[in-house]
C-alpha cells in the first residue's frame, strides 16, 4: 500500500461509522467500475451492407470523414 492510501485510511478511521461505510462503498464501487471497463470485450466490426459509392474513399479517408462530420453538424443545427 502506498503512503497516500495509508494516510487516507488513517484519516477515514477517524470518521464516524456511517461516513466510513459510505466511503468504503464509494471506493469499492469505483474499483468495480475500473475493473469492468478494463475487462470489456472488444466490439467486432461488421462490414457495411451499402457503401458510399465513392471510389476514392480509402485514399481520401480523412477528408471524406471530415466532410461527412461537417455535413452532419450543419444539418442538425
Amino acid at each position: 500500500m502506498n503512503q497516500l492510501l495509508e494516510k487516507a485510511f488513517i484519516a477515514a478511521a477517524k470518521l464516524p461509522q456511517d461516513s466510513q461505510t459510505r466511503l468504503a462503498e464509494l471506493i469499492l464501487k469505483e474499483i468495480a467500475n475500473q475493473q469492468s471497463t478494463t475487462l470489456k470485450k472488444p466490439r467486432m466490426l461488421r462490414p457495411v451492407t451499402k457503401g458510399s459509392n465513392y471510389t476514392d474513399t480509402s485514399i481520401n479517408h480523412d477528408a471524406s470523414l471530415a466532410e461527412s462530420l461537417y455535413n452532419s453538424k450543419i444539418s442538425h443545427q
